[in-house]
C-alpha cells in the first residue's frame, strides 16, 4: 500500500482574496485593488468581483475609496464594573467573572490600561478635531457663496458687467 503525499488544503479565489487583505490589515499596510492583485495574482475584474461581495456581506469595509479592510468580528460586549470596597479592595466583574482584587492588583491593572485609555481619548479628539475642521470648511464654502451673491448684487447695481459678459473683439 502507499501513501500519498498530503495535498495541500484547496482554498477559493474569494478565501484567497480575503486572506490577503486580512494579512495586509495585520502588517499594517494598505489594502488596495492593485496590491491584492498583484499579491494573489488574479485579474481586476476578479479582484472587484470577490471585494465587492464581501463588502456587501459585512466582511470588509470601505475605508476611502479604493481601499479596505476586514471588519473585525468581536464577540458580544459583556456588562463591566469595577468598584472600590470600603475595606480598600476592589471589586472587578467582567460578564459571569468576579475577580476580587488587591490595591496592588488593582494599581497593576490600571497601569496596563492606561495605554488604551489614552488611545480612547486620541481617538475621540481626532474624531473631534476632523468634525471641527470640516465645520470650518462648510462654513468657509457657505460665505464664499455669500461673497459671491453680494459681489454681483453690488456689480448688477453699479451696472458692472461681470468678466465673461464684456465681448472682447
Amino acid at each position: 500500500m502507499t501513501h500519498k503525499p498530503p495535498q495541500p488544503i484547496r482554498r477559493g479565489v474569494g478565501e484567497q482574496i480575503f486572506q490577503t487583505i486580512l494579512d495586509l490589515h495585520n502588517a499594517g499596510r494598505v489594502a488596495t485593488r492593485q496590491v491584492v492583485k498583484e499579491m494573489t495574482g488574479q485579474s481586476y475584474s476578479v479582484v472587484d468581483d470577490h471585494v465587492k461581495r464581501m463588502l456587501e456581506d459585512g466582511r470588509l469595509r470601505r475605508v476611502v475609496p479604493g481601499v479596505f479592510e476586514p471588519v473585525e468580528e468581536m464577540p458580544e460586549t459583556r456588562a463591566v464594573f469595577l468598584g472600590r470596597l470600603p475595606s480598600g479592595m476592589w471589586k472587578f466583574e467582567v460578564g459571569e467573572f468576579c475577580v476580587d482584587l488587591t490595591p496592588s492588583e488593582a494599581r497593576t491593572l490600571a497601569s496596563l490600561l492606561v495605554g488604551t485609555a489614552n488611545e480612547m481619548s486620541s481617538l475621540q479628539n481626532a474624531r473631534e478635531l476632523a468634525d471641527g475642521l470640516a465645520e470650518v470648511r462648510r462654513n468657509q464654502t457657505a460665505a464664499a457663496a455669500r461673497e459671491r451673491e453680494r459681489d454681483d448684487a453690488i456689480r448688477a447695481l453699479q451696472g458692472v458687467p461681470q468678466q465673461e459678459e464684456i465681448a472682447f473683439n
